[in-house]
Formats: structure tokens, C-alpha cells, sequence
């Protein structure tokens, strides 16, 4: 699997996250990213849109070699399908936005050599075990954040803004 032309592969996972209308993933939708549906086998979890599908459609999904990546969360199954990542990405101007755990980030970025992983860490945090591929690879950018700080999150969009190579709006 490729990414079709100049379009890029994001993900963003980490243990620090904010609502707020400057979190980074809502800026970078902003910018021209799509985030892909989720799929479920239980309740959602995040605030990603997602489809409900039974266990058994999951695993007759993932034999089919349709299942992007995925987790087992609290008993069920979380995840994206191969075709609403594709669909996303051809919606997309800039890419696909992956937003979620860091097994899922890892996951994908193994799926996509270019793609760019970002872990959103608070000071001194360690980070995941599931990230160090991506660490060797050098997928990975690791951006501290201090959630208290004024303005840290409009800092963190543009240091990712840099990364991915995204035109500075101002």
C-alpha cells in the first residue's frame, strides 16, 4: 500500500491531550488532513467518528486482509479498515490524520515507510514501547508538552506544521 502522490501519512498518539479548538488534531483537519472512520466491536472511545461492526464482520474483515490496524480495548476490537483509510485519503488534500493509541500508530506507520508519527508527551514522560520501531525508523517526533503553558498547543501545531512541511498560516 501506498500513498497516492504527495498526500501524507500522520499519526498522532501520546499521553497528553486537550478539547480545545487549538488541539492540534483538529488544526491539522483544518489544514487540509482527513481522519479516517474507526471501526468498533463495542462502544466508541474516542471522539473519532466510528462504525459499529459485529465481531464476527471484524474478523471476517481482517481475513479478508481489510483491517489497517487494530486493537483489543476493554473487550472489544478498535480500529481502521484498510478501505475507509483509502477513502479518507482520497477526500484528503493534504493526507490521512490517524488519531489513537500508540499500537495503532505503530501499526500504521509500519504499513507506510513516510509516514510521520507524533507522541505529544508531557516533560519526562517515557515513551511507549509500541513507538520504538517507529524510533528506529525515525517516523517518530517526539513534542513535549506543558498543557498548562499559554499557547502550548498552538506551539505544538506549528512544530508539527514544520515537520510535515505544511505552509505557516498567519
Amino acid at each position: 500500500m501506498q500513498t497516492p502522490g504527495t498526500k501524507k501519512v500522520v499519526c498522532v498518539t501520546g499521553s497528553v491531550w486537550t478539547g480545545s479548538r487549538s488541539a492540534p488534531r483538529r488544526l491539522l483537519v483544518r489544514d487540509g488532513f482527513v481522519r479516517p472512520t474507526w471501526f468498533t466491536t463495542g462502544r466508541p472511545m474516542t471522539d473519532a467518528q466510528y462504525r459499529q461492526v459485529s465481531d464476527a464482520r471484524f474478523h471476517l474483515a481482517r481475513a479478508r486482509k481489510n483491517v489497517l490496524a487494530h486493537i483489543r480495548y476493554r473487550g472489544s476490537f478498535i480500529g481502521v479498515m484498510r478501505d475507509d483509510f483509502d477513502a479518507a485519503m482520497e477526500r484528503a488534500v493534504q493526507g490521512v490524520l490517524v488519531v489513537g493509541p500508540q499500537e495503532i500508530a505503530a501499526q500504521v506507520a509500519a504499513k507506510f515507510p513516510s509516514a510521520l508519527v507524533f507522541s505529544l508527551k508531557g516533560p519526562q514522560m517515557e515513551l511507549s514501547e509500541h513507538l520504538q520501531t517507529c524510533e528506529r525508523s525515525g517516523q517518530l517526533h517526539r513534542i513535549d508538552v506543558d498543557v498548562l503553558a499559554p499557547g502550548a498547543w498552538t506551539e505544538v501545531h506549528t512544530s508539527m506544521a514544520e515537520i510535515i512541511g505544511l505552509p505557516l498560516k498567519t
